[in-house]
């Protein structure tokens, strides 16, 4: 399973330049809402999760959209890396009352640790690389963010807000490109298809960046 992630140092990649006369120019239509039903990991509270979400929703008013956050579950990290969360987030099913699912990591004295070796790196070769967030790039259906962050360092690069921002993006079936035109295409595209009549009611569908649609959760869960 292949995902979309974000980096900060040597490997940090874009959504694209934003163009405000040309997202201004498009239609987005009427609000609509996506459900994300979002993973505590222990550390993280509903406080901080509504913190983040209330940025996010910052950034979707612009396309007339809100996303709306319910705790689905709260827990310890399945595994020390990313990639164990998303492999956890892969056997979840979509259940109804979720459009995406959503895991905020929190912090450990593993991340601790990791973080010391990895500011050792930035001091000898000057290279800070460490994922901030990803979401799959099958479906564009779930993922996670570092939603704490542990040192200065860090925040001069990004922030669990920045990082959700542009995670979201990827939720709503955008890819990396150099300039944001062809990411207001994708979500405008994205809220008529809710809107289509071969949607599965009250699902708000996914986009992914390679045009494939997902108008059912059960589709989405096949294809994961």
């Amino acid at each position: 399973m292949s995902f979309f992630s974000f980096s900060f140092g040597g490997g940090c990649t874009t959504i694209g330049i934003p163009d405000s006369s040309q997202r201004n120019a498009m239609d987005f239509g009427q609000i609509a809402e996506m459900k994300v039903c979002t993973i505590l990991e222990t550390g993280v509270s509903e406080e901080d999760m509504n913190e983040l979400f209330d940025h996010w929703n910052d950034e979707l008013e612009l396309y007339t959209l809100k996303a709306v956050p319910y705790v689905y579950g709260k827990m310890d990290r399945p595994g020390f890396m990313g990639q164990s969360i998303l492999t956890y987030l892969y056997n979840l099913k979509l259940e109804p009352g979720c459009d995406r699912i959503l895991y905020l990591k929190g912090r450990t004295w593993g991340d601790i640790v990791f973080e010391f070796f990895t500011l050792g790196i930035f001091a000898g070769i000057g290279i800070k690389l460490e994922i901030q967030g990803a979401v799959d790039s099958e479906t564009h259906s779930r993922g996670y963010i570092k939603s704490k962050y542990i040192s200065t360092l860090q925040l001069l690069f990004s922030s669990p807000k920045s990082t959700l921002v542009h995670e979201g993006y990827h939720l709503l079936g955008c890819g990396h490109q150099l300039f944001m035109e062809e990411c207001y295409v994708t979500i405008r595209n994205l809220k008529n298809l809710a809107k289509d009549q071969n949607t599965e009611q009250g699902f708000f569908p996914t986009l992914t960046s390679r045009g494939q649609k997902f108008q059912t959760r059960r589709k989405v869960d096949s294809q994961m």
